[in-house]
């Protein structure tokens, strides 16, 4: 291969291959120097330069080629400055002051870390596990300012924007973050530390820009601290109960039931054992087999069918009424009908929708859900699990970041 070909190869600017390249084992060497004579000095910035010889060789790790490993073997040429009288040696724009890896092997690294875990790239790439750590760090702060920089920018001119708000669990039980999510665009625009209403009162304090932002609704839980907050914060956002955690009211009812008269009737035990995801599922979800178990499990008692037709007639109303006046009319009914039956287990939970009534029936101004926003739960849960969680808390936001933002990068 000529010369100039090995030079677009590396695609490296300001320096020129001096000779074939060498290669031992796996590894390439290349022996390069400047394409320039003289180089301006970093102080005063004057062209007045010489050179004064050469401390033989620097060796530098470079993007691979051909499955090898790259080594570029460059002079380490001192210079003086007629002006300032300064000593300094040649800089290579392609490598940091002092580094073994140039910027392109660094930034590799540290994009193939994302996704990942610094061990799995490291061994890749043939790099200790501290430089490869390093690199993943370097790139990853420049990295997430960026993200976040953009996603806040989306969001501000996203029209009529929709945000989410949720936990996630550090120490299931202990310790929890709580993520603002922007539910148009899918990303993360801030992890709070904790869930307590100070501890997020707290955070709007120092992000004030952040909570400039004027969605027209916030979806969340039914945890009363954060309609709380999403009422002090965002005073004009309609507050919408999340479909699913709503859903899961009614299911709990259900599934009492089923442990109840699983009790009640010792004889049906084994058939009611092991059916919770059997009743849970949507009935138009089922197979023919399984509408015929359904069928059966719900003849055993009055209470169990009467409860599982109001989890359907629930799934019917949040995806069938046309409209928020239609939707509130449909919702008293149901209401009134699930206390007509005077089931035990179904009471708790009819107070919580009558409690809640405006956030619920708010889901038919805007039909939005915190689905994106659960999945992004598990993939930071899966990120904890994968780098079996991070020491450092800063470096662990940063990662959530990271991963639950890339793809603002294309958008």
């Amino acid at each position: 291969m000529h010369l100039q070909n090995i030079n677009n190869l590396l695609n490296l600017q300001d320096v020129v291959i001096t000779k074939s390249p060498e290669k031992i084992g796996e590894t390439w060497i290349f022996e390069l120097k400047p394409s320039l004579h003289i180089q301006s000095c970093p102080c005063c910035h004057s062209h007045h330069v010489i050179r004064k010889g050469s401390n033989g060789y620097r060796y530098i790790r470079h993007l691979p080629l051909f499955d090898c490993k790259t080594q570029l073997k460059v002079p380490k040429i001192r210079m003086q400055c007629k002006e300032c009288h300064a000593n300094f040696s040649w800089n290579y724009w392609f490598v940091q002051e002092k580094s073994r890896f140039t910027n392109a092997l660094t930034a590799k690294v540290g994009n193939d870390t994302i996704g990942s875990t610094v061990t799995h790239v490291a061994q890749t790439h043939v790099i200790s596990y501290s430089s490869c750590e390093r690199m993943f760090k370097t790139e990853l702060e420049t990295l997430v300012c960026n993200l976040e920089q953009k996603a806040q920018t989306l969001s501000k001119n996203t029209n009529k924007l929709v945000l989410g708000i949720d936990d996630f669990a550090i120490r299931k039980g202990h310790s929890y973050n709580t993520g603002i999510h922007d539910i148009r665009n899918g990303s993360l625009l801030q992890v709070i530390s904790g869930r307590k209403l100070e501890e997020l009162r707290e955070d709007v304090r120092k992000q004030a820009k952040l909570y400039q932002l004027q969605p027209v609704a916030v979806v969340m839980d039914l945890a009363k601290y954060y309609h709380t907050f999403a009422k002090e914060t965002f005073p004009h956002a309609i507050r919408i109960a999340d479909r699913f955690h709503v859903n899961r009211y009614i299911l709990d009812s259900l599934q009492s039931i089923r442990r109840r008269v699983r009790k009640e009737k010792p004889k049906y035990y084994q058939l009611l054992k092991g059916k919770k995801s059997l009743l849970s599922r949507r009935s138009d979800s089922l197979s023919n087999q399984e509408v015929l178990q359904v069928e059966q499990l719900l003849s055993l008692s009055p209470h169990l069918k009467a409860v599982y037709e109001l989890k359907e007639e629930l799934i019917t109303w949040y995806e069938c009424s046309s409209n928020i006046e239609q939707a509130n009319y449909v919702y008293k009914k149901w209401i009134t009908k699930a206390k007509l039956l005077s089931i035990p287990e179904l009471a708790e939970a009819i107070r919580t929708f009558e409690n809640w009534e405006e956030e619920i029936t708010n889901y038919h101004k805007h039909r939005f859900t915190n689905a994106s926003v659960e999945g992004r739960n598990n993939k930071i849960k899966a990120i904890q699990r994968r780098c079996y969680f991070m020491r450092n808390k800063h470096y662990y936001l940063l990662r959530i970041k990271a991963e639950c933002n890339l793809h603002v990068m294309e958008l």
